[in-house]
């Protein structure tokens, strides 16, 4: 025990270097590293960026620094004798953490703003989408880089490097920030997303993954897109990925093509024409209500619903409010905010002739657990 008393000034400051300018952090502490090594970001940011991120933390929160090795003392105090020294340790890394909370402030922003961070700031994605514009951050959770283009993940840890950062919001956005940043707002889009809770509960859900820029929830689907959800609210998704077989259709892009080509053998879907799928169409409302429907076990071809009146349909079965329906066909467009709100309902309707829901459904497939959805379910109001 006596060594740790010891190690204890360095033992902080080395954690320090990594978290002090990091406030809410709990909850990526509690995803981070391993019991070997609690602090995956400590050794990632010593190895990289030590010299820059110690001064600055050094500069910002040396106070905090002297609070945190006080409570630390007496913890190691009243710890003698019980717990071994790696079980301290953490417990050092968590104590230092709840200390620290409570820095960073939550920011609602809107679709196209920029955050632009310097050295030292940080930043937390509670909910939306958002990804790198210049620079490059470290991710404290994980321990690895996120260079420009890449998609932040949600509740993870993000500290700016040696050089600035800036960070693009791709749908509207809930995030913590600290340090020295400045935010800027973008320019509307005409819509602006409503169900962006959704999105993020069927991101935790595995059903829906955004694009490269994010969730993207204020543009309208297309059909290729369309069709990837409908497969994963079938529970199908791994199948479909793994399918050898070939479709017909000639402009079907690289990402899309084994979705396509599964769910052309299933008759889930056919093409435009003989060679054209219509991948980059924008999706109707219609097209995406017999999607949903198909989902729930209804039958089309075998006279449950007609894909004309598709929307009605979805309406009596609970999928969708006949207010969100005039809504939708009165701008003519179906955006991908839509989507998840619909697709997110439908995950608690029953499958036809069952009492069992979509949701138990794609549990007894494995495609997640009851404790995510339990999760998911306690976020959304």
């Amino acid at each position: 025990m006596s060594k740790l008393y010891g190690r204890l000034p360095g033992t902080l400051t080395a954690t320090a270097a990594a978290l002090l300018v990091c406030g809410s952090v709990a909850l990526a502490l509690s995803q981070a590293g391993s019991a070997s090594d609690p602090l995956v970001s400590k050794t990632y940011a010593e190895g990289t960026y030590r010299s820059a991120i110690t001064a600055k933390a050094a500069e910002i929160s040396q106070s905090e620094l002297d609070a945190a090795q006080s409570t630390a003392q007496q913890l190691l105090s009243s710890a003698e004798g019980q717990y071994t020294d790696e079980e301290i340790e953490n417990a050092l890394a968590e104590q230092v953490a709840a200390l620290l909370a409570g820095r960073m402030t939550t920011t609602s922003l809107s679709t196209g703003s920029t955050v632009q961070a310097s050295l030292g700031a940080e930043l937390c994605l509670v909910s939306g989408s958002a990804s790198v514009k210049t620079g490059e951050l470290i991710n404290l959770t994980t321990g690895q880089t996120a260079p420009a283009g890449s998609v932040l993940t949600r509740n993870q840890l993000y500290l700016v490097s040696e050089s600035g950062a800036s960070v693009s919001i791709t749908s509207p956005a809930s995030v913590r920030l600290a340090g020295e940043y400045t935010t800027s707002a973008g320019t509307s889009s005409g819509y602006t997303a409503q169900y962006t809770i959704y999105a993020d509960a069927l991101s935790d859900l595995g059903l829906f993954s955004g694009s490269n820029a994010g969730y993207e929830l204020e543009r309208a689907s297309t059909r290729a897109e369309g069709l990837v959800m409908l497969l994963r609210l079938l529970g199908e998704e791994k199948q479909a990925a793994a399918y050898t077989g070939s479709h017909p259709f000639q402009d079907v892009p690289a990402w899309a093509d084994r979705y396509v080509a599964y769910a052309y053998s299933k008759g889930y879907t056919s093409g435009m024409s003989a060679t054209e799928y219509g991948s980059q169409r924008s999706l109707s409302l219609n097209d995406y209500m017999t999607f949903l429907l198909r989902a729930l076990g209804y039958n089309d071809s075998q006279g449950d619903f007609a894909w004309k009146t598709a929307a009605d349909t979805a309406v009596t079965k609970g999928i969708l409010t006949q207010t969100h329906q005039q809504q939708i066909t009165s701008r003519g467009t179906l955006y991908r905010d839509d989507i998840v709100y619909t697709s997110y309902q439908t995950l608690f309707l029953l499958c036809k002739d069952s009492n069992t829901r979509l949701c138990d459904r794609l549990i007894a497939q494995g495609v997640f657990t009851q404790s995510q959805l339990d999760a998911v379910t306690g976020q959304v109001p």
